[in-house]
C-alpha cells in the first residue's frame, strides 16, 4: 500500500499514541507530494519564531515535547510557495489551530530568518531564500505546528514541523556510589527508558554528561547514562554502537568537529576503563555542529546541541 502524505502523517501521530492529533493535524498535500526526509526527537524542544528577524530579540515560542519534522517534494508543479502553504493553513485553522505568525521571505528577514529555522537538509528540503513562506500555529491542547514552503523549477517543497507535549513522567535518575561503578552494572530504574529510546530510535542522547567548557575532559561523574548504557551493552554483546559528539555553532567547523570527536572518544574510554565494556563494541566520532538538536539561536538551544549520542551501528 502506498502511503499518501495525509496517511503517513497520521500514522506518525499514531506511533506516539496521539489519537486526537491524527484527526487534527493530518494535512492533505497535493497528490504529487512524496516524503523526502523525516526526523524525530522524543522529549525535546523547538524554538519557533513568532515575528520577523530581529537578531537576538526575534520573538519566539519555545515548544516542548516530541518533535517531528517531515519534508515533502511536490514534483511537476507550478504552484508558488504561497499557493502551497495557503490550503495547509486553512486545514490547520479548521481543526482548531490558531496562527501565531506567518510571513514571506524578505518580510520574514530573508537569509537571517531562514537560518533561525531547523530545516531538514538539501536535497530533501530546498529553500529559495527569495521565495519561501513560513507559518507557525498552536492548538489549545499544546501542540505547535510550523509550515515552511518553497519552490524550485518544476518542484515545490514543504516541511511540516510538529511538537506534541510529552505525557511521559520525568526521568528518575539514580546516582550510585563511586565504588559500585566498577563492581556492579546493575541497571538503575532509568535503564529501561534509555534502552527503550535507543532501540526504538536507534540512538539516544547521553544528557547527563558534563565537560569543561571548550575541553574534551569528561567530568568525574558518576553519570547514570553511562552506567545504564554499559549495563545494556554488556548484556547485549552483539550490539555495536558509535558515540557521536556534537557541538553548538560557536567557532569554526573544523575546530568544533575535532572537539566533538575528542569528547566522544573520552566517553568511549570511560565506558571501557571504568565499566569494562569491550572496546570492540564501541567506536567514536564527531560531526561538530552539522546536526543540531534545536536552533542555535538561543543560549538554551546551544546548550542542548552540545551533546554526545549513542547510535546503534549493528546488532550482528
Amino acid at each position: 500500500m502506498r502511503l499518501t502524505p495525509r496517511l503517513a502523517f497520521c500514522l506518525t501521530s499514531a506511533f506516539y499514541g496521539l489519537v486526537s492529533a491524527c484527526a487534527a493535524a493530518a494535512l492533505d498535500l497535493p497528490g504529487a507530494a512524496s516524503e523526502t526526509a523525516r526526523q524525530s526527537e522524543l522529549t525535546s524542544a523547538e524554538p519557533f519564531p513568532t515575528g520577523p528577524y530581529q537578531g537576538a530579540d526575534t520573538p519566539r515560542i519555545m515548544a516542548e515535547g516530541d518533535v517531528e519534522r517531515v519534508a515533502y517534494r511536490v514534483t511537476g508543479t507550478s504552484l508558488t510557495s504561497r499557493q502551497l502553504i495557503t490550503p495547509l493553513r486553512s486545514q490547520l485553522e479548521s481543526e482548531g489551530f490558531q496562527t501565531l505568525f506567518s510571513c514571506a521571505d524578505t518580510v520574514c528577514g530573508g537569509f537571517d530568518f531562514r537560518y533561525q529555522l531547523d530545516v531538514l537538509p538539501e536535497p530533501a528540503m530546498h529553500v529559495d531564500l527569495s521565495d519561501y513562506e513560513y507559518l507557525v500555529a498552536e492548538h489549545a491542547d499544546g501542540r505547535v505546528v510550523a509550515l515552511l514552503t518553497s519552490h524550485a523549477p518544476g518542484a515545490g517543497f514543504v516541511q511540516i514541523s510538529t511538537v506534541t507535549p510529552s505525557d511521559a513522567p520525568p526521568l528518575e535518575l539514580t546516582t550510585p556510589s563511586q565504588t559500585n561503578l566498577t563492581q556492579s552494572l546493575r541497571p538503575s530504574p532509568a535503564t529501561g527508558d534509555l534502552v527503550t529510546r535507543l532501540e526504538a530510535r536507534g540512538r539516544v542522547v547521553l544528557d547527563d554528561l558534563a565537560f569543561d567548557t571548550g575541553s574534551a575532559t569528561l567530568g568525574t561523574g558518576p553519570f547514570t547514562s553511562l552506567q545504564n548504557l554499559a549495563a545494556y551493552l554488556t548484556s547485549h554483546p552483539d550490539v555495536r554502537i558509535i558515540l557521536v559528539g556534537h557541538t553548538d555553532n560557536t567557532g569554526a567547523l573544523e575546530s568544533n568537529t575535532n572537539l566533538s570527536r575528542q569528547r566522544a572518544q573520552a566517553v568511549r574510554q570511560r565506558l571501557i576503563n571504568t565499566y569494562g565494556v569491550p572496546s570492540g563494541q564501541i567506536s567514536a566520532d564527531g560531526i561538530g555542529y552539522l546536526a543540531p538538536r534545536v536552533s542555535n539561536a538561543t543560549p538554551e538551544g546551544r546548550e542542548q546541541n552540545r551533546r554526545v549520542e549513542a547510535v546503534i551501528a549493528s546488532t550482528q
